[in-house]
């Protein structure tokens, strides 16, 4: 088994979601996103939440889904720099906006969405913390739709003094940088000292980290890009630091990439 303490990071989105599930935490870390806002009170956060609208359609997992009486947040820790990945604040939003109205509900009714991506890296290589984006017209671009609709993408990797500094703080502790003297920054490590001593949260988290080793869509197309064997053999490296028992770790490589016998085996010679 992993030892925890050395492995746990605000950047797992389990380990994310739980932490954003403590409404006073979640609340500051919108208002120091969006501080031209004046956040009072967020409904509890819902977390993982899956948006879908038939068994066969694409469903939508969420890290944080929250609301307050005038606006929707949604935010995601977005660890794998993947393709897509604007086109997928497109479908998020959609999927939202789906949800916000009943037949016959008028369109004014619908709350402002802010569709949120925390990242790792750099999405546009400019510098920037904090990439804002709204609607507006292309002939003139001092004028904005205003449709309710905004997408962030936050950057750990800024080097622009574009936010505040409390803010900068929160996304160099997300790099996994050492932060002194910040209050929120404390908060967070101490409710994720709190969880990870949590006998019934550890197993949560460690039975999350092994599902997803098999079902994450980014990670089975990262396979697909890196290499076939090549990603089967990190899953199983990866899994095996999470104490899976040896014959049953081979049963889901088996089932999960339809291996023969024969090629299992030399897996895990």
């Amino acid at each position: 088994m992993i030892a925890l303490k050395e492995q746990i990071s605000i950047q797992d989105d389990y380990v994310f979601g739980s932490v954003m599930s403590n409404a006073k935490l979640c609340r500051h870390l919108i208002q120091l996103i969006l501080p031209e806002l004046n956040i009072k009170r967020i409904e509890f956060p819902t977390l993982q939440k899956a948006v879908q609208e038939d068994p066969h359609s694409h469903g939508v997992r969420f890290d944080v889904y929250t609301e307050d009486q005038n606006a929707i947040y949604k935010i995601d820790m977005q660890v794998r720099h993947t393709k897509g990945l604007q086109k997928r604040v497109r479908y998020y939003q959609g999927r939202i906006d789906a949800e916000l109205l009943n037949h016959g509900d008028q369109y004014d009714f619908m709350k402002r969405t802010y569709v949120i991506f925390i990242c790792p890296f750099d999405p546009y290589n400019k510098g920037l913390y904090k990439y804002e984006f709204r609607n507006f017209c292309v002939n003139a671009k001092e004028l904005e739709m205003q449709d309710g609709r905004t997408a962030i993408f936050l950057n750990t990797k800024g080097c622009r003094n574009d936010v505040s500094k409390d803010l900068q703080n929160f996304l160099h502790y997300v790099d996994n940088k050492d932060v002194k003297n910040d209050r929120y920054v404390d908060e967070l490590q101490d409710y994720i000292g709190q969880l990870s001593r949590n006998r019934k949260w550890r197993n949560g988290y460690m039975d999350n980290k092994t599902h997803m080793m098999f079902h994450d869509e980014d990670v089975r197309q990262e396979g697909i890009e890196e290499g076939r064997q090549d990603a089967i053999q990190q899953m199983i490296t990866l899994t095996r630091q999470l104490g899976v028992p040896e014959e049953q770790l081979k049963q889901k490589v088996q089932e999960q990439f339809k291996l023969s016998d024969q090629e299992v085996n030399k897996l895990f010679e």
